[in-house]
């Protein structure tokens, strides 16, 4: 294989790791800081707060205090769309660099390498960048009339307390990437589920590209039965995950609905790198499998 393609390869991977570990980082900034503005928000922080019936400066306070974690949210997402555009402005130029170097030397294993390299790069900010935020709020919550009746000093006391919490109420949120999400499930010890999604997101990925590369360079070791049915097999399997990602994503959306609470589920850039590598993954095993005349 050509070493001058291997040698932009490697800079290529070395690069977009650094790249997508400052895209990652961006993007956990994003979910703390909204995070944060979560836990201000939060309904029972708010429905405990003496302040927040009382009418003093609590709300105020709140409010202004969850405003400056939602401005740094809003920054850090311009960070992150930043590196964003870097991000798939170099894997453009290396793919171009790919059939460049593809239609030169046709016959060397060029593309279908230079496909596999990319699909790491897409493999590790699929895994590493949140995929999903589900969100349950309510804005300008109005409890209308709350009835009160008790005893002061023998007197009997009845009355009507009327509340509108201003700003957000937030009732649920959450972001995860991958790894975060196996993480939970395994300290929720729903290891069925666990296991699943570790098997198919990470380990097998991770060996299907060991075995691409060998199969390109290792002659026989990369053509065993082990190596063909990972190469063949293993990239179409990790679809499944993407699958089972979106309905997770649908499952929580429903599940979380409730009258009168806004329910809001939106689908992040890490599920959309995650189905990149699998499409590029499928696309790699297809060209080496029709490079080794596989049936």
């Amino acid at each position: 294989m050509n070493k001058t393609f291997i040698g932009v390869s490697i800079l290529f991977l070395l690069g977009s790791f650094i790249l997508n570990t400052q895209l990652s980082t961006a993007g956990h900034r994003v979910k703390n800081q909204k995070e944060k503005y979560a836990d201000v928000l939060n309904f029972k922080a708010r429905f405990l707060d003496p302040g927040e019936w009382t009418g003093d400066t609590a709300e105020r306070d709140k409010l202004a205090k969850a405003n400056v974690y939602a401005e740094k949210a809003i920054a850090y997402q311009g960070q992150s769309n930043l590196y964003m555009g870097i991000a798939l402005s170099t894997y453009l130029i290396y793919l171009l660099f790919t059939f460049f170097f593809a239609r030169s030397k046709p016959d060397q294993g060029i593309l279908p390498f230079g496909i596999t390299v990319l699909a790491l790069a897409c493999l590790h900010i699929g895994l590493t960048y949140p995929m999903l935020e589900i969100t349950a709020l309510e804005r300008n919550l109005d409890i209308g009339a709350l009835p009160i009746k008790t005893n002061v000093m023998g007197f009997s006391v009845d009355l009507n307390i009327e509340q509108v919490f201003r700003g957000d109420m937030i009732f649920y949120y959450q972001s995860k990437s991958v790894l975060e999400l196996v993480g939970t499930l395994f300290e929720q010890k729903n290891w069925v589920v666990a296991i699943s999604i570790l098997s198919f997101s990470i380990l097998f990925p991770l060996l299907k590209l060991i075995f691409t590369c060998l199969m390109l360079f290792a002659g026989r070791a990369g053509n065993s039965s082990i190596g063909h049915f990972f190469v063949r097999y293993a990239g179409k399997w990790s679809m499944a995950d993407v699958f089972v990602v979106a309905v997770f994503l649908a499952y929580l959306a429903f599940s979380n609905m409730q009258v009168g609470i806004t329910t809001e589920s939106n689908v992040l850039a890490g599920l959309y790198f995650f189905l990149g590598y699998c499409l590029l993954s499928i696309l790699s095993s297809h060209l080496i499998l029709k490079k080794k005349n596989f049936s």
